[in-house]
């Protein structure tokens, strides 16, 4: 008399678990929203939008930005931690909302540790520019000046906890050099007192000051990648030029909500993956001296969790958070 009720109840969790894989199967049925906590007409955005489109191509369902801009990627993030675990909402994460904000946020309002990692999508070296008046021309001569000068040497970024500001830290922990840390609000904000004479040294993303390298009103001292920039070639690594193995990456790709399913994550990875290699998005990251880095989900993973690591002592050196 008793099995009636536990035939039942086993019929019925295979009812539930067909109903499951048959959604999953038949995955996406609607448009997905890409979350992009940055704003839109931002390089992040730029770079974005031809992913997305591409990512659209394979999925053969529209992939909408969805610009969620506020307090350095918190809040377009939030909104992903908060999203449900269907396959339709995405997010970009990156080096600063996934590996940096945990150490410079006590009070972040996300755990990144609990998102779920899509794939890497790509990577950009950030560059040391100075005033074209400055006395250092090279990166050896600029730690050499800040060595003989402490204190004297003033760093502008994007804000403290942005990747220029802890590429500059790092650079401190590595050799002995002092700087006095500016932070801006943006890193065209810094740019503009550069040219006005008012600082020294920053660190940005290549594409943000390509412009003005070009225009010859900064003067580039340094990469932070392992190889040379292809809109730079003749500006030397870090790596080469007195750290050897040092590298900083303005890293970014696609996450999910806690538990998205893996067959999702999985169609998403080879979705992504193939975008990649879209002419469209080929030919963007050419022009933003982007490097197109596709991976596993687990890559990714292993990815955040080194640089979190890594990071957590860049800023417990700094001393500075967001609270």
């Amino acid at each position: 008399m008793r099995s009636f009720p536990l035939l039942a109840h086993a019929a019925l969790a295979l009812l539930v678990a067909s109903g499951a894989a048959t959604a999953q199967d038949n995955w996406p049925q609607k448009p997905i929203r890409l979350i992009v906590p940055y704003a839109a007409g931002s390089g992040v955005d730029s770079a974005m939008r031809p992913v997305a489109t591409a990512l659209g191509a394979q999925l053969q369902q529209p992939v909408l930005v969805d610009n969620r801009a506020g307090a350095g990627g918190l809040v377009g993030t939030q909104a992903l931690a908060n999203a449900a675990p269907d396959g339709y909402t995405v997010a970009f994460g990156n080096i600063v909302t996934l590996a940096i904000n945990p150490s410079f946020h006590s009070d972040l309002p996300y755990d990144p540790s609990r998102l779920t990692p899509v794939g890497l999508a790509s990577g950009s070296q950030y560059v040391l520019i100075a005033r074209p008046d400055f006395p250092a021309s090279t990166f050896p001569e600029l730690i050499a000046y800040a060595r003989e000068n402490p204190g004297k040497v003033f760093v502008g970024s994007p804000g403290h906890g942005s990747g220029g500001h802890l590429a500059a830290a790092l650079i401190e922990t590595e050799t002995g050099a002092s700087f006095s840390m500016v932070p801006y609000k943006t890193g065209t904000q810094a740019v503009g007192d550069m040219l006005n004479g008012q600082l020294d040294v920053m660190i940005d993303n290549i594409v943000a000051v390509l412009p003005f390298i070009n225009d010859q009103r900064v003067k580039p001292l340094a990469v932070t990648g392992l190889k040379r920039a292809s809109t730079l070639p003749d500006v030397p690594t870090i790596h080469e030029d007195g750290l050897p193995g040092f590298e900083v990456l303005a890293w970014g790709g696609l996450v999910a909500p806690e538990g998205t399913p893996p067959e999702l994550v999985d169609h998403l990875n080879a979705a992504l993956r193939k975008a990649l290699e879209d002419p469209a998005v080929i030919a963007m990251a050419e022009n933003f001296s982007i490097d197109l880095m596709p991976s596993s989900p687990e890559e990714f993973t292993q990815l955040i969790q080194d640089e979190t690591r890594r990071w957590a002592e860049v800023v417990r050196y700094t001393g500075v958070t967001a609270n």
